[in-house]
């Protein structure tokens, strides 16, 4: 931008287009809601794997959000914003990157047809933060606390996990939950208000060349 006479002076690529109010909304919204229409078909059990291919030509097939996400070259600046809250769910929690992208643009499928109804984007937050209160107050409710001495608890939550990073099947999977239990029974330290504190920097993973999945060991 520069600046002539005291008047801004914007300098654009040839056939930039700007948009203003309810179309720029709308655009915004359209971009968000394309990204999470694209993630949407690989959540779940029955999820389909998705095929990238980079500038360099490497292939990646995958049904992980967060990896889909990180090997797309998203240029619009609002579907870059879902692009960071998947990053953020993956490094907080580890999982659910597809989920909560699915979930924003589902979000934003309702505010787009509550704008028709010209209603005001800052009624449409107040009501989503009013829900969200709601449902975590709920979810503090039916959550059911994680005790690293229940074995079986702790392998349903990393089938679970796992499912979405690894397509094998079989011993393979079984090994790679098992190598997961064990490994957070031992970092897992008990906080004096309850639950558990787990530093996954506590973790290294060491590929080594030659041998299998089975040979795979905790250390």
């Amino acid at each position: 931008m520069a600046s002539g006479g005291g008047i801004p002076v914007l300098i654009l690529k040839e056939g930039t287009q700007r948009s203003y109010g309810r179309e720029a909304l709308r655009n915004n919204i359209l971009a968000a809601k394309v990204l999470a229409e694209m993630l949407k078909t690989s959540l779940g059990p029955r999820g389909l794997d998705k095929m990238l291919i980079d500038s360099f030509g490497d292939v990646t097939v995958t049904n992980d959000g967060a990896t889909i996400v990180k090997e797309m070259e998203v240029q619009h600046p609002a579907a870059k914003l879902l692009v960071e809250i998947a990053k953020a769910q993956d490094a907080e929690v580890g999982d659910g990157t597809t989920s909560v992208v699915v979930l924003a643009g589902a979000l934003l499928d309702k505010a787009e047809a509550l704008l028709e109804q010209n209603i005001h984007p800052t009624l449409i937050i107040e009501g989503y933060t009013k829900a969200m209160n709601k449902a975590l107050e709920l979810l503090d409710k039916i959550a059911v606390p994680v005790d690293v001495s229940n074995d079986e608890n702790l392998r349903k939550i990393a089938t679970t996990t796992i499912g979405s990073k690894y397509s094998g099947q079989g011993p393979e999977r079984e090994k790679l939950v098992e190598l997961a239990v064990n490994a957070i029974k031992i970092i897992a330290e008990p906080k004096p208000e309850g639950g558990y504190n787990v530093d996954l920097d506590n973790v290294k993973i060491e590929k080594k060349k030659g041998g299998g999945l089975m040979d795979s060991m905790l250390v």
